[in-house]
């Protein structure tokens, strides 16, 4: 097998596999928000708990995580902080008072606005088959939330919060693109959550901190951390800067048929075949992307921390040196 295809298809199941947890959080917030917690709240202790974790995975891996901050990880932090922050807490407020439905078909639009981003911002090639597997996925998603924009109220709240969130996303997607491959997928998840916590922290101090009232709501909390948490958050941070931001994207719809299976396993949504459509067009969205990907690929994050080899030109310079002469 190539190089590129044998890094690509371990980070294409490590981005599949993290987002298809990921598309267990609307029911789980839901559940939360239920339960009385506010989404600073619920996020404040998701991240905080996480960071436990990965902390303690990190120092299992012997990661040092001051040198990573003092090499660049700070960057991470900021980028967790700020773009991280703002595309999470969109999202979740946004479903609050507007139908998931809604709010999913609006968000499910940042693969197209990542892929536009890569041309605008890094000059990168829009590749046809990208650009048609994106229009699979969405017209997948348009079916698939058709029911709940038909019945579902725009609330200018629930919009105000929805609308700006696929955009941060695809900007989020694309700094992480390159600030990650500089780094392990530990140390990587470890600042992003450091940043989000951070953020949330001082939403707490600000608006006040919710607590889950009892031993079901707390498992609730862990389970959000540890599985779509800790472990999405480092399968994200191994997969984005060996996909890029757009192959990523285009992979991580894989979430949305997470929430069809659970609304349908779970919830007992009905099986329609709008649905099943749909279903089935992401389904061959992600799979024609992923079977069609050439073997190129972003440098190896491994590689942007090795020095490159010196030039023929500088080696017989140093053969020509006072030291290599025995002068």
């Amino acid at each position: 097998m190539p190089e590129g295809g044998s890094r690509y298809w371990p980070a294409a199941l490590a981005a599949v596999l993290g987002c298809a947890m990921v598309g267990t959080m609307p029911l789980v917030a839901r559940q939360l928000y239920a339960l009385g917690l506010s989404a600073p709240s619920m996020l404040f202790w998701r991240y905080w708990l996480a960071l436990v974790a990965l902390a303690a995975a990190a120092k299992l891996m012997r990661h040092d995580l001051r040198q990573a901050s003092r090499s660049g990880g700070w960057r991470i932090v900021l980028v967790g902080a700020t773009l991280g922050t703002a595309q999470t807490l969109c999202f979740w407020e946004s479903i609050k008072t507007l139908d998931t439905s809604i709010a999913v078909l609006l968000f499910y639009t940042y693969p197209a606005l990542t892929l536009i981003l890569d041309r605008l911002l890094f000059r990168q090639a829009i590749r046809p088959r990208a650009a048609l597997c994106i229009a699979i996925i969405l017209l997948g998603a348009g079916l698939i939330t058709a029911p709940g924009l038909r019945s579902g109220a725009l609330d200018p709240r629930g919009l105000a919060w929805a609308i700006p969130s696929p955009l941060i996303y695809a900007l989020y997607l694309a700094a992480n693109a390159r600030l990650l491959r500089h780094h392990p997928p530990l140390i990587g998840a470890a600042a992003l959550f450091f940043g989000m916590g951070l953020s949330f922290a001082a939403a707490a101090v600000w608006g006040g901190l919710d607590r889950p009232a009892d031993a079901g709501g707390w498992l609730l909390v862990l389970f959000s951390a540890l599985g779509p948490g800790a472990l999405t958050m480092t399968l994200f941070s191994y997969s984005v800067p060996r996909l890029g931001a757009s192959g990523f994207a285009i992979l991580a719809n894989a979430e949305l048929v997470t929430v069809v299976l659970l609304g349908v396993l779970v919830l007992n949504e009905a099986v329609t075949p709008g649905r099943v459509i749909g279903g089935g067009l992401i389904v061959t969205g992600i799979l024609l992307h992923a079977l069609s990907r050439q073997p190129e690929l972003l440098p190896s994050p491994a590689s942007a921390l090795r020095a490159p080899a010196p030039s023929p030109a500088m080696r017989e310079r140093g053969d020509r040196s006072p030291r290599a002469s025995g002068g």
